[in-house]
Order: C-alpha cells, then structure tokens, then sequence
C-alpha cells in the first residue's frame, strides 16, 4: 500500500503521562534475524525507522481508519518502542499480525499496530529482546542531508546502545522527524517511501551536530541507558 503524503499523526500532550490504573502501550518492532546471513546492524535501524514512519502515514492509521484508536491512544500516553527479534517460522507468523513491514538493504522490520503492554500478541510476546550484535562491517559516519533526500538518523556514540535500543531509537528519531518537518517536504518524502540513512558519528562531530539538529530523542531511562540520555538526533534539508 502506497503511504498517503498527509501527515503523520502527532502526540496530544509530547510527553504525557500513561493515565493512572492503566498499563503502558507500546509499538513493538520485529527484525528478522536468520541465522545464515543476518543483516547488517545499520540497515535493521533504516528498515525500523522506515516501517515506523509507513505504519504512521498508513491511511489505516489515520482519523477514520481501523488502526487510529490504538495509534491516537498511544500517542497519548509515554511513547514506546520495543525491537525484539525473529526468524523462520516465527517471523512469518508476526507477517500475520496488524502493521508494517520494510525491507532496506536486506533487513526487513515489521513495526506492529501499538498495543497496551498486557496485550502483546503472544506471537510476539515470546521474542527475543535481546541477543548477540549483529556485524556492520563498514558504518558510515558521515552523511548530510540532501534536498528531497533520506531524513539523516544520527546514533549516539556514547553510550554504545545495543540493536534493539538503537533500533527503536533512529524509529522513534523518524517519527519525530515526520511530525516536524513541513507538509511539503513530508510529501516529497512520502512519495519516495520514507527513506531513512543512518550514521554513527564519532563524538566529535555528535557534539557539533547535536546542537543544530531539529530532532532529538532523550530517554526515558527505562531501560539500557540512563534517563536524560540523547541516543538519536535526526536531520533533513
């Protein structure tokens, strides 16, 4: 289905707390990882941030369609991500499950329908979370944006985030990009699908490039890094 170019639904209250008695809602990721051949740690973070983006701009889960109650009440509360992993017969049964799937440079990523965290489909609830790093055997380090061109994920150097943590970081880095960016150019970037480049800059240029980036994810500290922690900036011309 060809993403429509209007926009991307944006938060009711950017950082908003989960309402009280209820649990919190998550978009789970799933990267396929075969045993044979596994894909390059850089391309499974484009192919998150790509099905991230395409799920949001899904006409499905805009007003109206079938997926925007589940979308509209994430967006409310504290806005997760969780990247767990599948392979063979396990990942074609998530195929099965409401949402997304990207496939960039031989990483494919299914961003899923975002659920209460009491509602993980059992499918998926069973997945790794966490598992052994993959290979990026030539990461670039420096790219600048490009007019029309892919939106420019940036990954924190320090700390060093593992997979699913700087997976679920350059998504979460796409989605505040499509919410920020003008109507016209959000419609340049939908037409070309929600390209997404990642780089790891050293920490040199992270530290010049974070002042000046329009997009930048701070953590929450739930999880692998400590609250406060900027994993992602994202850019674009």
């Amino acid at each position: 289905m060809q993403p429509q170019a209007g926009p991307v639904p944006a938060p009711s209250a950017p950082g908003h707390d989960d309402p009280e008695g209820e649990s919190p809602w998550a978009m789970q990721l799933v990267a396929r990882v075969e045993r044979a051949a596994p894909p390059t740690r850089t391309a499974v973070c484009e192919a998150a941030a790509t099905a991230v983006v395409r799920l949001l701009a899904d006409d499905r889960a805009l007003p109206g369609g079938e997926w925007f109650p589940q979308v509209a009440r994430w967006l409310d509360g504290a806005i997760r991500k969780h990247c767990r992993r599948a392979r063979g017969v396990a990942w074609d049964r998530v195929q099965a499950l409401p949402g997304v799937t990207a496939e960039v440079g031989g990483a494919c990523v299914r961003a899923l329908v975002p659920t209460s965290t009491d509602e993980i489909p059992r499918e998926v609830a069973k997945l790794q979370l966490s598992g052994r790093e993959l290979d990026d055997p030539d990461p670039r380090t420096v790219v600048d944006p490009e007019p029309a061109g892919p939106v420019v994920v940036s990954i924190s150097p320090d700390p060093v985030l593992p997979l699913g943590k700087a997976a679920a970081a350059a998504g979460h880095a796409a989605q505040l990009a499509a919410m920020g960016m003008l109507a016209e150019r959000l419609a340049v970037w939908a037409a070309a699908d929600f390209p997404v480049t990642v780089e790891h800059p050293d920490r040199a240029r992270w530290a010049r490039l974070r002042p000046v980036a329009p997009v930048e994810v701070v953590d929450a500290g739930l999880t692998a890094v400590p609250a406060g922690t900027c994993t992602a900036i994202a850019r674009w011309a």
